[in-house]
């Protein structure tokens, strides 16, 4: 993970500002965390879309301990090393799914989901489910990224 993800950190190309085109609109109810009501992407544009990460450890794959700071946290962290990977970033987000075990847990994931994304935000959905896939798991998060 290091080695790709340094490699990716100096290329220029994340340093751009992303192009889409996030709208939030006051004729309808505000948003309530770090989202938008609807993101579009220019027809010269590609995606990626990433599978939903838990808190896996690089290596064995074991969820983080800590709870749901720690799991968020490193969620972060492979999001992040995957979106550049696949020649996109954290600032080129356009659409998040989140799924976790307890709903009391969203402000704790959304205020560490700020200091990682900034503005413009992606679309986001949130849904509580009984429980992942992984049993220590208490959230896991999808994205789908412009890449180009």
């Amino acid at each position: 993970m290091s080695s790709t993800s340094s490699s990716y950190k100096s290329s220029k190309r994340h340093e751009l500002a992303p192009s889409r085109t996030a709208v939030t609109i006051p004729t309808i109810a505000p948003v309530i965390g770090n989202y938008s009501h609807s993101n579009t992407i220019p027809s010269n544009k590609s995606t990626v879309y990433l599978s939903g990460f838990m808190g896996d450890l690089p290596g064995d794959g074991r969820i983080i301990s800590g709870g749901i700071a720690a799991q968020t946290t490193q969620i972060m962290r492979n999001l992040k090393a995957v979106l550049e990977a696949s020649g996109s970033g954290l600032n080129k987000l356009v659409q998040r799914r989140v799924f976790l075990v307890d709903m009391g847990d969203l402000k704790t994931i959304d205020r560490i989901w700020g200091e990682w994304v900034k503005e413009p935000y992606p679309v986001s959905t949130c849904v509580q489910v009984v429980r992942l896939a992984k049993e220590a798991a208490k959230v896991e998060i999808e994205v789908v990224a412009e890449t180009n």
